[in-house]
């Protein structure tokens, strides 16, 4: 099943819950929010009192992206939040099973998200223990990257260790995705396309509608294509 999610970082801040409004009508069902801190990013964006008030907006998931350091304190504000899905960023944590597990205690999806320059290896370990892992193309916190396309081969080693093993973790690919290379990153195993100008830059409702062509045609198309 291949899911497109809009990273809220590309909408328009004044007005982001018309923006998820707008993508939801066009069929969205997931948005991702990244939360930086200024540390570990350059750039600092959103909080917890933003993901409770789009809870109020939107019965869609959200998925909050943590790309912070102090992960620990800073995951606990964020549990009562409304987020149905956390993504810890695995390069600042320093336990993250014990941190999944406490996402997972409370009947939220635990996904752990790794930056271009960390190896598959890295990641084969908590294969079967997150419920998704966030591979991304992108270095963390900045939007309107450059899809780095080494990651593709990431994806299908992660997508054929997951079907090897019989497990169920879905893999999303979040960075740079553009109408050009979704597919790509479809085809190479990821279930959850993340994208923020792909979706948000300039007419919300064409952009979404030509990624749903793109996705669906060719000799590749999947029924199991959720817009």
């Amino acid at each position: 099943m291949k899911e497109l999610c809009g990273s809220v970082l590309a909408a328009n801040h004044a007005h982001l819950a018309r923006d998820l409004k707008t993508a939801e009508k066009e069929g969205i069902r997931r948005f991702h929010i990244d939360v930086t801190d200024g540390h570990y990013t350059p750039e600092i964006a959103f909080g917890v009192q933003l993901v409770r008030d789009l809870r109020k907006e939107t019965e869609a998931v959200l998925d909050v992206h943590l790309a912070v350091y102090n992960l620990p304190a800073i995951l606990d504000s964020f549990l009562d939040s409304g987020a149905d899905c956390i993504t810890l960023q695995y390069e600042t944590c320093d336990l993250p099973q014990r941190l999944m597990a406490t996402v997972k205690k409370r009947n939220i999806t635990a996904c752990l998200s790794f930056i271009p320059a960390t190896g598959f290896d890295r990641m084969e370990y908590f294969m079967d223990e997150a419920d998704a892992i966030n591979i991304l193309a992108v270095d963390p916190g900045i939007g309107g990257q450059v899809f780095f396309p080494k990651v593709l081969r990431k994806i299908e080693l992660a997508a054929a260790w997951r079907d090897n093993h019989g497990l169920t973790t879905r893999i999303a690919v979040d960075g740079g995705l553009t109408r050009e290379n979704c597919r790509r990153a479809a085809e190479a195993g990821a279930d959850i396309l993340i994208l923020g100008s792909g979706i948000f830059s300039g007419n919300i409702s064409e952009n979404i509608r030509t990624l749903r062509g793109n996705l669906l045609q060719g000799p590749h198309q999947s029924p199991g294509v959720v817009l």
